[in-house]
Formats: C-alpha cells, sequence, structure tokens
C-alpha cells in the first residue's frame, strides 16, 4: 500500500468535479482538460483520496459523506488561511456575491489579482 503524504488543494476540487459530473461516465483525460490540471497529477489526487477514504476504491464515486464531514471539519486545519496584506483581487469566501447576502462582514478577501473588481485581505 502506498505512503499518504496528505491531501493538496487540488484534491478537494478533482473530488468535487467528479460531484459534480453526476452519474456521466468520465475518464481521467476529460477531468484534466476541464480542470487544468496534468492526467498524472489527478491519478495522484484520486490515489490520495482513495488512501483517506474519500473515493471508492475504483476511484470512480466519492464517499460523499465522508467529503462533507472532511470539509466541515478538517479542511481549516489542512488547508490553514492567514489573511494577508490589503490588495486588488478577485472575491472569495464571504465576500462573493452568492455569500454576500449570508454573512455579514466589514473586510473582504480577495484572491490578489491585479485584474479583480475590488480591495481586500489576500487570502
Amino acid at each position: 500500500m502506498r505512503k499518504h503524504n496528505g491531501m493538496r488543494p487540488q484534491d478537494v476540487v478533482i473530488l468535487l468535479k467528479i460531484i459534480s459530473i453526476g452519474d456521466q461516465h468520465w475518464q481521467l483525460t476529460s477531468l484534466s482538460t476541464e480542470l487544468g490540471i496534468s492526467i498524472s497529477e489527478i491519478s495522484e489526487s484520486l490515489n490520495r483520496s482513495q488512501l483517506a477514504g474519500l473515493i471508492d476504491y475504483n476511484k470512480k464515486r466519492v464517499n460523499r459523506q465522508n467529503l462533507v464531514e472532511f470539509l466541515e471539519h478538517g479542511i481549516r486545519y489542512v488547508f490553514p488561511q492567514m489573511p494577508g496584506s490589503m490588495v486588488r483581487g478577485i472575491a472569495t469566501a464571504h465576500s462573493h456575491d452568492f455569500m454576500k447576502e449570508k454573512f455579514i462582514s466589514e473586510m473582504n478577501y480577495v484572491w490578489p489579482d491585479t485584474n479583480g473588481d475590488i480591495m481586500g485581505l489576500a487570502i
């Protein structure tokens, strides 16, 4: 059995992409093209997720309950974020339009991008 060296951010993206595909058939090449991640990295990601119990043995079906538990309780410990300096960027977290109506905050958080449309703390 392979050693598990911890999750990487793209692992979460890949698992969520597989869930978004639903019952449609998918291949590594289609995930690679759609996500802009190499086939070898997707393969390694699926291996890490399988060892972590987030995807089944065949690496085709996400264990949704385990993923939800990981997202709810574990992700902040695995990928901790410390806000950086004030920069121009793309709204993220509660600063994104989709989430703004659900949260009240005086501070924006952004992914740094010189073409971004708001100022906020870099994440």
